[in-house]
């Protein structure tokens, strides 16, 4: 074996080793199809700017460890491009008490059974703390609908 293999096999041997350890000891990995994790890290706050690490866009769709997760059981009044002023004002609130929620403490967020991601690329989840689903707090406070498979209309 030439001296040059030996270099490329060693380094695809660090970058596994290190990829795996990262894996494993990072507590903010967004899990895989049928799967719970435990999230319980740094606060999130409202994102802004273009680098989104760990924040929340509105009422149903953050960002965890740069991974864009669209919470799968609701649907929230749109923020970014409403049809109507109460349906911003609507979302902004949405939005606020999401943020309140996801920092209130430690929650899972479970796979969507038969989905891992919409069509926009987004991990579809459900975050669940003690066993309730927060998006059915948002729905029992009339922040969201529960998701029927469409959007329905906020204003």
């Amino acid at each position: 074996m030439t001296f040059a293999k030996v270099v490329a096999i060693s380094m695809m041997f660090a970058f596994a080793s290190g990829a795996t350890a990262m894996y494993l000891i990072s507590g903010n990995i967004v899990p895989p199809a049928n799967a719970v994790t435990q999230v319980s890290a740094k606060p999130f706050s409202r994102c802004a700017g273009a680098v989104r690490t760990h924040c929340v866009v509105d009422g149903d769709t953050l960002w965890l460890s740069g991974v864009k997760v669209r919470i799968a059981d609701i649907d929230t009044p749109e923020i970014s491009e409403p049809k109507c002023a109460s349906e911003e004002a609507l979302g902004e609130k949405a939005t606020a008490r999401l943020i309140e929620l996801v920092n209130a403490g430690p929650f899972e967020m479970r796979a969507w059974q038969g989905r891992d991601e919409d069509r926009y690329g987004r991990k579809l989840r459900v975050l669940v703390r003690n066993g309730k689903s927060l998006g059915d707090v948002l729905v029992s406070e009339s922040l969201a609908h529960t998701w029927s498979g469409r959007k329905e209309p906020w204003c």
